[in-house]
């Protein structure tokens, strides 16, 4: 996804776009002209820039509301991992230290594997095979009839993380349907031409209301592009869940 910077300089681009439109108009159909059809464009405009405007807002908290899903299901997922070593500390005292290592080279892949990974549009098994291994060891530790309510626990707990885990590989590969960004973008363009038609008198305020209709719009297609893809471009979700989780293992650790 673009950077600050990148989408700044498209927003930038847009609003030249639409100056450049005006210009060529006033040229090859005079404002008295376009002044005769204020009465017909002005109404039209007025409804399609209000169905826009509903479109586009209706998006925007729509990708808002995923995005927070996902920062969510994130902290979920770390606050999973660390109870998984809470209740294995109950186990005998080998079994406990294993949990704790896996434990610790989970949020450890998390953050510098599989983050990083995701940041670039690809997917990271690195926390998978980890969590693989936690299950191969809970196997192990159920033949103890001693630990079986710490056993019910930890699978619990295990089950959790693998759902909440699987959630963040759904939220990564979840794409906005080309069909949304066809209908975003041709009702954009619409509503910005639709406001470069409409004639003027006053070139300059005309100008500025061009200006910021583009802006507007341009802004919030951005917006919407950064939070549609939670893990990638300027905007994303951050591990620090998990290195809070690491920190706390850490603590946790015996002395």
């Amino acid at each position: 996804m673009l950077s600050y910077a990148q989408s700044s300089m498209l927003v930038v681009v847009a609003m030249l776009v639409s100056v450049f439109m005006v210009l060529v108009l006033n040229w090859v159909w005079p404002i008295p002209n376009r002044k005769l059809i204020n009465d017909v464009t002005g109404w039209q405009l007025g409804i399609l820039g209000t169905t826009y405007g509903v479109i586009l807002g209706f998006m925007l908290y729509t990708v808002w509301i995923d995005f927070r899903a996902a920062e969510i299901n994130a902290a979920q997922e770390a606050s999973s991992l660390l109870s998984v070593t809470r209740i294995a500390s109950a186990l005998p005292a080998e079994e406990r230290e294993e949990f704790r290592t896996l434990g610790m080279k989970y949020a450890d892949a998390v953050v510098h594997q599989e983050w990083p990974a995701m940041q670039r549009q690809e997917e990271s098994r690195a926390g998978e095979m980890i969590e693989v291994d936690m299950w191969k060891l809970l196997a192990v530790v159920k033949n103890d009839a001693s630990t079986s309510n710490s056993v019910d626990h930890l699978t619990q707990e295990l089950s959790q993380l693998s759902e909440r885990r699987g959630l963040r590989e759904e939220q990564l590969r979840v794409r906005l349907p080309v069909v949304l960004w066809i209908l975003l973008l041709a009702g954009g363009g619409a509503t910005v031409l639709s406001s470069c038609i409409l004639g003027n008198d006053n070139k300059w305020l005309h100008y500025c209301q061009v200006l910021a209709l583009t802006f507007v719009v341009a802004v919030t297609l951005t917006a919407i592009a950064d939070l549609a893809r939670p893990f990638e471009g300027s905007v994303t979700v951050s591990p620090i869940a998990f290195e809070r989780v690491q920190t706390i293992m850490q603590l946790d650790a015996p002395r």
